[in-house]
């Protein structure tokens, strides 16, 4: 990654290790041609390459723990303790303003963590991909090779030898789960179903109903404003677990399908004997409109330290101004207004962010399915694919929903809503009222934005889950059909080499004669 250049402005390289029966690597160790080679009893699985930066490292690590088990249960527990002494100070103003400010300064940490984590998500998958298409390039030329030797008698047999054998599940899709990823995956269904989505709307609408009832007062509105800042500190922790889970998943998956393709790499290379290396390949950064990379920029900045250190500093100058507000509850609100104002903006990016993130693995997906119908070319051999259920409504509207919230004009409205905040309040003068006008509405919509996130992390699984089982069938196939043909081929070379010998028997024994 450049200095100063977000990741969505980088290109990606990668070369996949090319692997050597072997004999052959004994043939190429006195080589002065250096190449990378593997034994077939060394492991070619996947492995997520580590940032070069000691920071971004670390990074990474707060990330990974933030999003672990330990740190989800906590934040629970601590929700629920608020809630039960809530009880006993439920009535103090300063007790309610103090959960707004918690949520807000953690949701403005979480912000950080989870763009971290789709930027994160978008490397590695995208690093994958490209050494899958490197080793696929190979493939194509070995199987070129492979065909001129069977001809087409040998691959019509080879091919009706391995259509009927059975295509064993992707190891990874449910090994992996243990009870707590299984409990996340189902709540995630839950928390992302629509229905849900709908359930908090009518929750804001029967609060809204309450208004005139309340006189719209300041306490009325504080009490929106704790419920949705106790549900958002739950939703933002539960996402970051649920990534976790799903990025776990997701390497265990990839780990598997690089092992197969380094296997049938290794049979190709039997067959063909071929000894060239596997080439590089690069995928060009993608090329979006002058707005949507604005966004990239400060969506680097949230997914960096850069945005941590921005809030410590304002932390630092609220804590400096307390006495001047006599600690009382405008300055209480102070932080948590400020962050709920980024926070709501931030939400707008982030989702916008996510659906970029699968935008482009599903471009390389496709890509490479391209190049796999061109391997399956001349073979005929059936392309095994995972049939998916025609989508229910629920998820018809749900998918509509992700459209509509992830498009670019979205993010324009957010910060048109942000700074609509901004302007009220500060005709206002900044009171408590005023300030509950940059809390509430943020607040409001920003927990509704991550739960569309979940919902959107729903569908994006379900559709990854599905294209790395057809990568990992399709190589399976074809290892099935290289190894019958091996088979035909040495038989073939065998029945040549008999026939070669009965010749010059024959011959021999006529000159005797």
């Amino acid at each position: 990654m450049k200095f100063l250049s977000p990741i969505f402005r980088c290109a990606i390289e990668g070369t996949a290790e090319t692997q050597y029966c072997a004999s052959k690597v004994q043939q190429k160790a006195g080589s002065d041609h250096v190449l990378a080679t593997i034994d077939e009893s060394d492991d070619a699985g996947y492995k997520a390459k580590s940032s070069p930066r000691l920071l971004d490292r670390w990074l990474d690590a707060s990330v990974r723990f933030a999003g672990s088990a330990p740190v989800f249960l906590f934040i629970v527990a601590g929700l629920l303790t608020w809630a039960l002494l809530g009880i006993r100070f439920g009535n103090s103003d300063v007790w309610v303003a103090a959960i707004s400010d918690v949520q807000a300064i953690l949701c403005y940490i979480y912000d950080s963590l989870l763009m971290r984590q789709l930027l994160r998500e978008y490397s590695e998958q995208q690093e994958a991909m490209v050494q899958i298409q490197s080793r696929c390039t190979s493939h194509r030329r070995m199987l070129e090779t492979v065909k001129g030797k069977l001809g087409p008698k040998g691959i019509a047999r080879a091919a009706e030898l391995c259509k009927d054998e059975p295509l064993p599940p992707l190891d990874g899709l449910d090994r992996a789960a243990g009870l707590f990823p299984r409990l996340v995956s189902w709540s995630a269904k839950a928390f992302g179903h629509v229905s849900t989505v709908g359930l908090y709307w009518v929750g804001i609408f029967i609060w809204l109903g309450f208004g005139p009832q309340c006189e719209w007062s300041s306490r009325w509105q504080l009490y929106i404003n704790d419920a949705t800042s106790a549900l958002m500190i739950l939703v933002f922790a539960f996402l970051a677990c649920l990534r976790e889970c799903f990025a776990d998943q997701t390497n265990i998956c990839l780990a598997s399908i690089f092992k197969l393709d380094a296997k049938l790499e290794r049979e190709l290379r039997r067959v063909s004997q071929d000894e060239l290396p596997n080439l590089t390949v690069t995928i060009a950064p993608p090329k979006e409109s002058y707005l949507q990379m604005v966004i990239y920029y400060y969506a680097d900045i949230i997914g960096t330290l850069v945005g941590i250190i921005i809030l410590v500093l304002v932390i630092i100058a609220w804590v400096a101004v307390g006495p001047v507000f006599q600690f009382n509850n405008t300055w209480w609100l102070l932080i948590g207004t400020y962050a709920g104002l980024v926070g709501l903006f931030d939400s707008f990016v982030l989702r916008n962010v996510q659906s970029k993130v699968n935008e482009y693995v599903t471009e390389q997906v496709v890509s490479l399915e391209k190049q796999d119908m061109d391997l399956y070319s001349g073979l005929s051999v059936p392309v095994p694919r995972v049939e998916l259920r025609p989508p229910s409504l629920s998820q018809r509207v749900s998918h509509y929903i992700n459209t509509i919230s992830s498009h670019l004009l979205m993010v324009v409205a957010g910060l048109i809503l942000t700074l609509g905040c901004i302007v009220a309040s500060s005709a206002m003068k900044w009171s408590l009222t005023g300030q509950l006008i940059s809390n509430v509405p943020p607040s409001i919509i920003e927990t509704f934005f991550m739960l569309i996130l979940i919902t959107g992390h729903n569908y994006a699984e379900k559709k990854l889950r599905a294209d790395l089982s057809d990568i990992y069938h399709r190589r399976q196939r074809l290892l099935v059909f290289v190894e019958h043909a091996r088979g035909v081929v040495e038989s073939e070379e065998d029945m040549n080499s008999g026939v070669k010998g009965a010749g010059a028997e024959f011959t021999t024994s006529i000159v005797t004669l």
